[in-house]
């Protein structure tokens, strides 16, 4: 793709003219990224996950969402995470094209190509937008950040959403090869 801007100037309907050769993209203060896809260790990891929180999920009557599905957020013109939850009683919408509004609970798994964007871009992102809660999830260190919400700024906590994790964060990394 050899389409150039200024810095700033992509928008949701520039992705729309791109071809569909598998490729995903996120819009991040008008600024445009390509996302690499995820590792064998990244994509293990966010299984690990959607099966240790379905059942939690199921019990709150949330709805549970994986990348690529973008999500409409102030400053995110689309974002994608890798993991999302969307709550009845919370600020986003489940619409055609995605998720209009901040998800209750953002999920990403950490990759090398992007770690500094899901660390502070993102961060900062998700919390300005009113993003409950953000998990960074590390494959390399084998951990797992929780974030809450608190005013403007993310502070690490006990989920507040989902509460104690029901297995050590260990087991979520079990036999999964680096």
């Amino acid at each position: 793709m050899a389409q150039t801007k200024l810095a700033g100037a992509w928008s949701y309907e520039d992705i729309l003219t791109f071809p569909d050769d598998g490729r995903r993209y996120e819009i991040i203060e008008g600024d445009l990224y390509e996302m690499p896809s995820p590792t064998s260790v990244q994509a293990a990891t966010i299984i690990n996950l959607i099966a240790l929180l379905l059942p939690i999920v199921a019990r709150i009557q949330g709805r549970l969402f994986t990348a690529p599905l973008d999500v409409f957020i102030p400053g995110g013109d689309p974002v994608q995470p890798d993991v999302l939850l969307v709550l009845p009683d919370g600020n986003a919408r489940v619409e055609l094209r995605g998720i209009e509004g901040p998800p209750d609970l953002v999920i990403e798994v950490v990759s090398p190509s992007n770690r500094g964007r899901d660390l502070l871009t993102k961060r900062a992102l998700y919390a300005r937008a009113g993003v409950r809660e953000y998990w960074l999830v590390d494959t390399e260190a084998r951990t797992i950040e929780i974030l809450a919400l608190d005013r403007d700024a993310f502070h690490l906590a006990v989920s507040p959403l989902l509460g104690p994790l029901p297995t050590r964060v260990a087991d979520l990394f079990a036999g999964i090869d680096r």
